[in-house]
């Protein structure tokens, strides 16, 4: 459950790198919140009917896929980022840069790590599906790395809410990000997703937040659960989940520094410069299913 906690801090490591561009990290900086939005903005289809989940959650049934979470993940990602990317640049709006710079890290991660997740939920799958053992993959990889990342237990406490909270409700009233988002879900899904429609599935995300620092919270990985998951999900063979996510960071950077110079273009250099970054973002799916991955062997560097 809390593994949008990766998301958002590899969005924060990135910015950090000293090869990231100091103008576009002036800009996440002033639209922190707005930057972290775009981080968690293509699961959110994930958390809409949240309550319904964490009951299934509870009693022990598989979570009820998300058909939308499917459709953004299987192809629809890149076109909502492009969109969004394209808005920041038409209307030179920073708050949209922050918004796009979000999903491109988003895109990023999820392109690097998902081929080990879901080599990981295929091996370890113990009778689950792979959507569900795929969720539980990420889940022991978030808490168990944030745990050394912060030092000490994450849930059930403050540290958690810090971790994963977003204003979505807040940033969705926004007269710019909440319109803007929701054309991009459409354009790019070919569904209509309203502003009301994000926001729904928003509050989802905000009861999880207050869920996982909640006593429920502390319910949802036992130092059994967690000392059973560590040698499967966070090393092994094929090395170390820190390794991985250092490199996905590292990856991520001139993604998005391409994303920054398309977002920030003047109108003559718009389509050479949306090129550039289509070769490192590309359409297709950013579920990559990681069938070549030997989990007997270390992760290619």
């Amino acid at each position: 459950m809390p593994a949008e906690g990766i998301h958002l801090t590899a969005l924060r490591e990135a910015v950090a790198r000293s090869t990231f561009p100091a103008d576009a990290r002036a800009c996440v900086t002033r639209h922190e919140a707005t930057a972290r939005l775009g981080a968690i903005a293509l699961d959110l289809p994930y958390f809409d009917g949240y309550l319904a989940e964490v009951v299934r959650y509870l009693i022990g049934r598989r979570p009820k896929p998300s058909a939308a979470g499917a459709v953004v993940h299987d192809g629809a990602a890149i076109g909502i980022t492009l969109a969004v990317l394209d808005r920041a640049r038409v209307y030179r709006s920073g708050r949209l840069a922050a918004l796009g710079l979000g999903l491109v890290s988003h895109v990023a991660m999820d392109r690097a790590l998902h081929p080990l997740v879901n080599a990981l939920a295929r091996a370890y799958a113990g009778g689950l599906g792979h959507d569900a053992a795929h969720r539980e993959v990420e889940k022991f990889q978030s808490i168990l790395f944030h745990e050394a990342y912060l030092g000490g237990p994450i849930l059930g406490n403050a540290k958690v809410v810090r971790l994963v909270e977003v204003p979505i409700t807040e940033l969705l009233r926004d007269r710019d990000l909440g319109p803007a988002l929701a054309e991009a879900y459409t354009r790019a899904t070919r569904m209509r997703v309203h502003v009301a429609t994000l926001a729904r599935m928003g509050r989802g995300y905000e009861r999880h937040a207050m869920l996982l620092g909640s006593p429920l919270g502390a319910r949802i990985a036992s130092a059994a659960e967690k000392a059973e998951a560590a040698p499967r999900f966070l090393h092994g063979p094929w090395g170390r989940f820190e390794d991985a996510l250092a490199r996905a960071v590292d990856a991520s950077v001139p993604v998005m520094t391409r994303a920054w110079a398309f977002a920030t273009a003047e109108d003559r250099d718009a389509a050479p410069l949306r090129d550039a970054l289509a070769v490192l973002l590309p359409p297709g799916s950013i579920d990559p299913q990681g069938e070549d991955v030997d989990l007997r062997r270390p992760l290619a560097s």
